[in-house]
């Protein structure tokens, strides 16, 4: 199913889990790791990186769960581009 424009901010919370969990892969890091760094435990990072099936009700509150200092440790921690930084925080 194509990609319709009134749901772009629903699409670039998926695209972020996404990409987080890309850069987990690339740089090595686990669930546990990833923890320590935002200072919450490994299953509240399994549960923030989850991705609510669609017979679930997978409204916006339930996937937008990483807050903009939890992006910023994230970027520092994955050594992300400054273009990459915008990319992500634009919707």
């Amino acid at each position: 199913m194509p990609r319709v424009a009134i749901k772009k901010k629903d699409y670039k919370v998926l695209d972020l889990k996404g990409w987080i969990q890309g850069q987990m892969k690339i740089h090595g890091i686990n669930q546990k790791q990833l923890g320590d760094a935002l200072g919450i435990s490994q299953p509240r990072v399994s549960d923030m990186l989850s991705v609510p099936e669609k017979s679930e009700d997978r409204t916006l509150k339930k996937m937008d769960v990483f807050t903009y200092g939890d992006l910023l440790t994230l970027f520092e921690l994955f050594d992300t581009p400054d273009e990459e930084k915008i990319r992500l925080l634009t919707l």
